[in-house]
């Protein structure tokens, strides 16, 4: 098969060449996954849909290097598929994936078009474009760590939502995205109510300061250490420090 003169389709021949090739029925998986992110609501959903997905990827790996390799190989196995599902993952993957992989993801949803070819979901527009709105640190006297939370909302004022990290030895323990930032406020005023912690407000800079070296210092631990739950939150949070400034 190949494109007319219309242009009404774009197929690449043959297989690309990968890294993994032994990896190739885990990437189609992953293709056929897709059409779950066609069905999220918004940005924030499809967002953490892309970290879990990618979290999988990332725990299965047997380091880093690895894990990059892979990452590379199902952009292009991605944009081979071509579907729209394979599309809006390359989308997403382009607006919050590792940032060194961004670029080629980018292109790759750049390649894919013709009128055959659906939109984009309608929040395609707003992956990746949260901001920064406040941040606090919370100390429970019980426990022996600090927990930091960051609010976002899009740039329309909606998908009010906060990244809670809790850090012990100064190593990031606990990711936690919290989707209903009423609910947790009303559950603080509860707790601060009780004297059972301190709450502190914290300029944005300042939190930057704190939680990026934290989970800089997230290098030197044997990637078999982190455990799964941590896996599928890691790159939100990455994504979303990268935003405080």
């Amino acid at each position: 098969m190949s494109t007319d003169g219309n242009n009404l389709f774009r197929v690449v021949p043959g297989p690309p060449k990968l890294a993994l090739p032994g990896l190739l029925p885990v990437y189609e998986l992953y293709v056929r996954a897709g059409a779950e992110l066609l069905e999220q609501p918004g940005p924030l959903e499809a967002e953490l849909w892309l970290s879990a997905q990618l979290g999988e990827l990332s725990q299965a790996a047997p380091d880093r290097e690895a894990l990059g390799k892979a990452q590379s190989d199902l952009i292009k196995v991605l944009r081979r598929a071509g579907t729209p599902g394979a599309r809006a993952f390359l989308a997403v993957f382009a607006a919050v994936g590792p940032h060194e992989h961004r670029a080629a993801a980018a292109k790759a949803v750049g390649e894919l078009r013709g009128p055959l070819l659906p939109p984009l979901p309608s929040w395609a527009d707003d992956a990746g474009k949260a901001i920064a709105v406040d941040a606090c640190s919370i100390q429970d006297g019980t426990l022996d760590r600090l927990q930091y939370v960051v609010e976002y909302r899009y740039p329309d004022g909606s998908g009010h939502h906060g990244l809670s990290v809790s850090l012990s030895a100064g190593l990031p323990v606990q990711i936690v995205v919290i989707g209903d930032m009423m609910g947790m406020r009303s559950e603080l005023r509860k707790v601060l109510e009780e004297g059972e912690v301190v709450v502190s407000a914290l300029p944005l800079p300042i939190a930057a300061g704190i939680l990026r070296p934290a989970f800089g210092e997230l290098a030197t631990v044997p990637h078999a250490e982190l455990t799964g739950p941590f896996h599928a939150n890691l790159l939100f949070a990455e994504h979303r420090l990268s935003l405080l400034s």
